[in-house]
């Protein structure tokens, strides 16, 4: 009796494990998740769809359902190998398609298909939901499962417009200058009624702050090609790899991107001048009284972008080249660059 229970316990287990993979496989679950930052144009945020548990995917297509009363679409990107087809929406609806591009494998297990960013529209009050319809997932064999898993996330986030006077910066030397960009909606500050000006902000959180602002577009499938890509923030992401692309960013000869380090006032005239689109003035002169301490790297773009006004120096004329760049700074020079590109 103990050996033919043994035996039928051994062929059970045998039958099982000859079972096709895909028997034995879990199905492919859905997740939402929200990133908040201060926007340049308006607040927005970035939807960012995971799907995990996936198997062999080659090709897929997102359904959102948004509501459009107080959600402006702004644009769909993936950072995926291949190409991208963003539609425009209909009726508060985004669809977004995507698939590899020869014979490479699909995509399996967990992985982040695609970023929705929106901007914040109407009353700063209320909250807004994303929902997330269908989704159909095709292999390499070119079989096709749809899948509805009527996912959800809640948006509540301080929207554009709504500027007034922050209670932080009454005195401060950039006070007009930050409440014309708020008018402008340029710029937004935080929740509770302060906008933070002498704040530090990180290198993504500037080239945000430009992808933003020069509306920068996705080219399709894109890529991050820095060697430290899982630190950079997923808020970031979609509009770092959009500014690489746009060749306003580069990483360090380690190659990577270093998202979460200080920005420089260096670094930020560098990127201000490459986003000037214009000739680098090869007459300017450096004037600051530590124009030693410049590197050699900067110095053409401290030059020109202080000929031209986008750059002035602190306390005794120093550029202080290797100091962080402040918001109130960053708010300032970003302003200055739109006057002069005029």
């Amino acid at each position: 009796m103990k050996y033919r229970v043994g035996m039928m316990l051994l062929a059970a287990w045998l039958a099982i494990s000859l079972l096709p993979a895909y028997a034995m496989a879990k199905d492919a679950t859905f997740n939402l998740s929200v990133s908040k930052h201060v926007s340049i144009n308006g607040n927005q945020v970035v939807v960012t769809v995971t799907g995990s548990d996936l198997t062999d995917v080659y090709g897929f297509e997102i359904n959102l359902k948004y509501d459009k009363n107080k959600l402006l679409y702004k644009k769909s990107a993936s950072l995926l190998q291949g190409f991208s087809v963003p539609i425009t929406p209909e009726d508060g609806l985004v669809v977004f398609a995507h698939t590899k591009v020869g014979k490479v494998d699909g995509l399996s297990g967990k992985v982040e298909l695609a970023a929705i960013t929106f901007e914040v529209i109407g009353n700063n009050t209320l909250k807004s939901t994303v929902e997330l319809m269908r989704v159909k997932l095709v292999k390499s064999d070119l079989t096709d499962t749809v899948v509805e898993p009527k996912t959800k996330a809640v948006i509540a986030v301080q929207a554009a417009g709504n500027s007034g006077t922050f209670k932080d910066i009454a005195g401060h030397w950039a006070k007009e200058g930050i409440e014309r960009a708020v008018n402008m909606g340029i710029v937004s500050g935080y929740g509770d009624g302060t906008f933070r000006p002498d704040l530090k902000i990180t290198r993504a959180e500037f080239v945000v702050m430009t992808a933003r602002a020069f509306d920068f577009e996705a080219k399709g499938g894109m890529s991050l090609n820095f060697s430290d890509v899982d630190k950079i923030p997923v808020w970031a992401r979609s509009y770092i790899a959009e500014a690489e692309q746009a060749g306003l960013i580069k990483g360090y000869e380690d190659g990577s991107f270093r998202p979460n380090q200080l920005i420089s006032r260096s670094e930020l005239a560098v990127l201000i001048m490459r986003l000037y689109d214009g000739e680098l003035n090869p007459n300017a002169k450096v004037l600051f009284a530590d124009k030693q301490h410049i590197k050699q790297w900067a110095l053409p773009s401290v030059a020109s972008a202080a000929d031209l006004g986008i750059i002035k120096g602190k306390n005794g004329n120093r550029f202080a080249p290797t100091d962080p760049a402040t918001r109130a700074e960053a708010t300032i020079m970003l302003l200055r660059l739109l006057d002069a590109k005029k």
